[in-house]
């Protein structure tokens, strides 16, 4: 749990770095959107994860069935996975476009490091998962 909780907070700490960021690097207008929207929601992750964390905490707490535990277990792993496949996509838009405009290669960099940052948070709070009964 603490290392979900964990990629939860890099999830914001990475979308609120690249919106910050934004205005100070070169990308299209359509890619910025995207990177606007992908932002979002990570951010909306996180507090899904966090609230169902705090749901979890209590449920633990007060010696709930360990099937329910491991659903909301696998719950939480699951929605930290969701907007993997969108910050993907997004990465290697702007690679293609970092190679077509040099100019744009700060904006690559600027997500594709924090979407790394994500990743190894990630696969951290998937390592941390004993594998549960189904």
């Amino acid at each position: 749990m603490n290392e979900a909780r964990e990629c939860a907070l890099v999830m914001l700490e990475s979308s609120e770095y690249i919106l910050k960021e934004l205005p100070n690097v070169k990308m299209s207008a359509a890619l910025s959107d995207r990177t606007k929207e992908i932002c979002a929601a990570l951010n909306g992750t996180k507090h899904d994860v966090m609230s169902e964390l705090f749901e979890l905490d209590e449920l633990v707490a007060s010696a709930a069935d360990d099937a329910v535990v491991n659903d909301r277990i696998d719950r939480v792993v699951r929605w930290l996975h969701d907007d993997i496949p969108a910050l993907h996509a997004l990465v290697t838009a702007l690679d293609a476009a970092a190679k077509e405009d040099p100019a744009c290669e700060p904006a690559y960099f600027l997500v594709s490091e924090s979407a790394t940052n994500v990743l190894n948070a990630l696969n951290r709070t998937t390592s941390a998962v004993p594998d549960l009964p189904r």
